[in-house]
């Protein structure tokens, strides 16, 4: 084990809903199977007159489902692993609307930022607070490193890593299987991170029956279940019943 992890809960931070269960799956009840495990949805809120300005036909890639049913699929995934559930309800990049009224990121290829951190924007103070509210001192955080660079998770990363609360990472899937181990190092690098991994055996049952739970995104990312199980069974390497979930104990340069 990377250390005890003492007795506050453990809460996964999750950009939107699917990417801390399809990243982790039922791996954290083997890797801390005595703490209470929380997932926590950043970008999930209703987002308002953002997603009535998605429904216009030109905007339907910002949404292929409503908030709420994307929080219902995180609610049915969490009670098949056992863990918690809850969201921060902060509106997802794709539907946040400028100080204009008009959608911050104008288009598709905008949501992916440069891959250098320092050019990543501050995170709401509002944000900030929300998370910190939420959080016990006593608590360890489980976050994203932000593979693939898209607004959300960057925002996700960024947040964790003003913490005070003990700190581990993730790798998230389906970006950080499109990315080599050397750009994984690059990036990390440029994070200024060390890591230190560790890969726990768990469920793969638990973990397929938990991701499948968030079919809107299946479809939207994967065009159907097939291609979206041989990705990710790839991503926890399945062997039989056993898959291998991977956790990151990280430490400042």
């Amino acid at each position: 084990m990377l250390g005890e992890l003492g007795n506050g809960r453990v809460v996964v931070l999750s950009p939107h809903p699917d990417d801390g269960v399809w990243s982790l799956g039922s791996g954290l009840a083997r890797w801390a199977p005595h703490q209470d495990i929380q997932l926590l949805s950043l970008f999930a809120g209703d987002a308002g007159a953002g997603l009535i300005q998605a429904r216009a036909p030109e905007q339907r890639w910002r949404c292929f489902s409503t908030p709420g049913q994307r929080r219902a699929e995180d609610r049915r995934a969490a009670t098949i692993l056992g863990y918690g559930c809850s969201n921060l309800e902060a509106a997802d990049g794709a539907l946040r609307l400028d100080q204009a009224g008009g959608f911050a990121h104008a288009s598709l290829a905008s949501l992916f930022l440069d891959s250098t951190p320092a050019s990543w924007p501050e995170p709401e103070p509002a944000l900030v607070a929300a998370l910190q509210g939420f959080l016990r001192p006593q608590d360890v955080v489980c976050a994203p490193l932000a593979i693939g660079a898209h607004v959300d998770h960057c925002l996700t990363h960024c947040l964790a890593r003003g913490l005070t609360n003990r700190l581990y990472f993730y790798s998230e899937f389906p970006y950080a299987d499109q990315m080599s181990q050397q750009a994984l190092e690059r990036h990390v690098q440029a994070l200024g991170l060390q890591l230190q991994a560790e890969d726990i055996a768990c469920s793969w049952p638990a973990w397929r029956d938990a991701a499948l739970c968030y079919r809107s995104q299946v479809v939207m990312l994967f065009a159907g279940q097939g291609r979206f199980l041989q990705a990710l069974q790839r991503h926890c390497r399945v062997q039989g019943d056993t898959a291998f979930c991977r956790i990151w104990s990280t430490r400042a340069m």
